[in-house]
């Protein structure tokens, strides 16, 4: 790595300057004296998927979801710049599924590379593991919702086995699983963060509950309670489990409207619709599973444990 800036610390697998640490030292202190810029942009650059996972709620709306279903390159451009101007620094990439992403012979690449050349960072995007994975980027998220019967029940027949191949196919230091967990596999939440800290591809597991809909297959709280005893308990062991243990205690606060530090983080659509905060605002937040919101608001409020982990896993330059 380049020094960029006179100075280059090593701690595990991440390395990172000293301008990155002063950048965010500064937004916190700003942020603490009422400055609320957004730290995170994340780029949801397609709806178009190859799978109809049963707890996806955009395959049940994609009829009343705006046209266009996916960004164009140059209006990309023009908003991870406009973000960057207003203070974010870590770009993720969503879906639907971001390594479908095309224009012409632009791909995904091409807009990993481009929120480089800003100054981003990291760059991070989740995929379910079935098409091409972009190793350029920092951070890979990927989908897995239990064991090869399970997550195939939940998404489609040979995906499992598809990811895995993959996986074993690439070589990156920062790839991490992302669960869902929800009725179909809260049976095998312990056995999927077991196959992770045996996988020698994956460093680690983000645990989410489900944000209906579907509600369906939504937990009850006394569901809730159990999986998160458990995972704090696999944590205490030494698995591998990703949230820091205050985020998932706050997972059992469903109705998380009021706490979620919505100015924290930036939402760009295909429209170019921009949110800050959720873009399912509003009924989706009173049932919210999302385990990232709790370690943004952790991160405002100074948590030690939030600010350390979440930065070296997620917010510091690795490659």
């Amino acid at each position: 790595m380049p020094f960029k800036y006179g100075i280059t610390i090593e701690n595990g697998m991440a390395l990172f300057t000293a301008g990155q640490m002063a950048y965010y030292a500064s937004w916190y202190l700003k942020s603490r004296m009422g400055v609320r810029k957004p730290l995170v942009l994340t780029m949801v650059i397609t709806y178009d998927c190859n799978l109809a996972c049963e707890h996806c709620m955009i395959r049940d709306n994609l009829d009343r979801i705006p046209q266009p279903h996916s960004i164009g390159y140059e209006e990309a451009i023009e908003e991870m710049r406009s973000l960057h101007k207003e203070g974010a620094r870590i770009l993720f990439f969503e879906g639907g599924e971001p390594t479908l992403w095309r224009e012409g012979e632009r791909t995904l690449d091409d807009l990993i590379a481009a929120g480089k050349r800003m100054g981003y960072y990291v760059t991070g995007y989740t995929t379910n593991g079935t098409a091409t994975i972009f190793e350029k980027s920092d951070v890979i998220s990927v989908s897995l919702d239990g064991p090869r019967e399970i997550h195939d029940r939940i998404r489609a027949p040979g995906v499992y086995d598809k990811l895995m191949d993959n996986l074993a196919s690439i070589d990156h230091p920062n790839i991490f699983a992302n669960m869902v967990v929800n009725k179909t596999n809260i049976d095998h939440v312990e056995e999927t963060v077991r196959l992770v800290a045996d996988h020698d591809r994956l460093s680690g597991i983000m645990i989410n509950f489900l944000t209906p809909p579907p509600y369906d297959i939504a937990l009850s709280m006394e569901e809730k309670e159990k999986v998160i005893g458990m995972l704090i308990d696999l944590k205490d062991q030494g698995l591998p489990i990703l949230n820091t243990t205050k985020a998932l205690e706050e997972l059992l606060i469903e109705d998380y409207g009021d706490l979620c530090p919505l100015w924290m983080s930036a939402f760009v659509m295909p429209d170019r619709t921009r949110h800050y905060g959720c873009p399912f605002a509003g009924e989706s937040c009173k049932r919210c599973g999302f385990d990232a919101v709790r370690e943004y608001r952790l991160i405002t409020k100074g948590n030690y444990q939030a600010i350390t982990q979440m930065s070296k896993r997620f917010a510091l330059s690795r490659r």
